[in-house]
């Protein structure tokens, strides 16, 4: 234990300098992740457990495992994700040295035990990336959720102050002009830090929450599809009402999500061709279908259409640097997270016989969200 503890050690400072605490508790952690690895080499595994544990796939437990222990103490160390595998990757290769340089010739139940050791830090290492993963997308999240209450004041005050400036009628036109570009611009950074609020709000509670209440939703699309008439005049909206659409969902963030969509396929269809959106009843469901003419979307980029991290990921220079210009890609994504909490279905298909279409599908009575 002590010569496989110490080879670990001495890896470790290479990474990042130790304090003697943290020398502590890297020893603790990896001499407790090895006594049970020791007590799982001698414990019976079937075919099937061996596989599942190679894959990370270990029952799962009340507390919290030595390699989870680990992780959480290395991030708060300062290590990246890259040197928290390299640390296993050491281990491995020193238990395995060590071992080579013991066996001479290895039997049957040499190699078997060599196989369930490598199972055992294969399961270590998922554990670990799991919960540094998780720290690290909490942490984020409370980032993004403080600075977006932090800045909402100070926008607040821009845009009062703004208004109060537009409302002199003394002023010359050049400074009634710049007025209102500030106001429109500082609109437009409020709808980004309420994005992210969103955004950082779904990730960290579980969901966009929502407050369920009688709607008449045939009015609430009128007037987002006439929103959309006055923002893009140049646009033909068509707009079909079908059945009884009176439901019970959250007014708010129901128009947003539908608002989202149609400002989605403005923005992404085909010049001059028009922005088909049909709603109507089915049985105890609401459908929507909102649909564009354009290019069509590859099969990879609509598997990610609702994950704006991923989306972002596949996205080429080009289109990083549109995206950049035009918003932060979260609408979809929240979009999803609306129509999920209202406990309905959102699908994406693009060819180029039909356009791109979106299909919304929600109860009339929406699931009403765990406090």
């Amino acid at each position: 234990m002590e010569v496989i503890l110490q080879e670990w050690e001495d890896f470790a400072v290479t990474l990042q300098p130790l304090t003697s605490a943290n020398k502590g508790q890297l020893r603790d952690h990896a001499k407790d992740m090895l006594k049970v690895i020791c007590i799982d080499l001698n414990t019976y595994q079937g075919v099937q457990t061996g596989i599942d544990k190679s894959k990370g796939q270990a029952p799962e437990s009340l507390k919290d495992t030595a390699a989870e222990s680990h992780a959480a103490d290395r991030m708060l160390s300062g290590f990246s994700i890259e040197e928290l595998m390299a640390e296993y990757r050491a281990m491995r290769a020193s238990v395995l040295r060590l071992w080579q340089a013991r066996v001479n010739q290895a039997d049957e139940t040499d190699l078997q035990d060599m196989l369930r050791f490598n199972e055992a830090i294969d399961q270590s290492l998922t554990e670990s990336i799991g919960r540094y993963s998780t720290m690290l997308r909490d942490s984020q999240n409370v980032f993004l959720s403080i600075l977006g209450h932090d800045v909402r004041n100070p926008l607040g005050a821009i845009s009062m102050g703004t208004q109060l400036i537009l409302q002199d009628k003394s002023l010359p036109a050049n400074h009634v002009k710049v007025a209102s570009q500030v106001l429109k611009s500082t609109q437009r950074v409020t709808e980004i830090v309420a994005d992210l609020l969103d955004f950082s709000t779904s990730h960290l509670g579980g969901g966009i929450p929502v407050t369920l209440v009688a709607v008449d939703f045939a009015s609430e699309a009128s007037a987002v599809v006439h929103e959309m008439r006055l923002f893009y005049p140049e646009r033909r909206f068509a707009l079909e009402l079908e059945g009884d659409l009176n439901v019970f969902w959250d007014r708010a963030r129901i128009s947003q999500a539908l608002s989202n969509l149609v400002a989605n396929a403005e923005q992404h269809g085909a010049e001059e061709s028009p922005i088909w959106i049909t709603i109507s009843r089915e049985l105890d469901n609401i459908v929507w279908i909102i649909q564009n003419e354009g290019e069509v979307i590859e099969p990879g980029k609509l598997r990610t259409m609702f994950d704006p991290v991923k989306s972002f990921a596949i996205k080429s220079v080009s289109e990083r640097s549109l995206s950049q210009t035009n918003n932060l890609g979260l609408g979809l994504y929240i979009t999803h997270e609306i129509v999920i909490a209202h406990g309905g279905d959102i699908r994406v298909s693009s060819s180029a016989a039909e356009g791109t279409t979106f299909r919304v599908c929600i109860p009339v009575s929406g699931v009403q969200q765990q406090a």
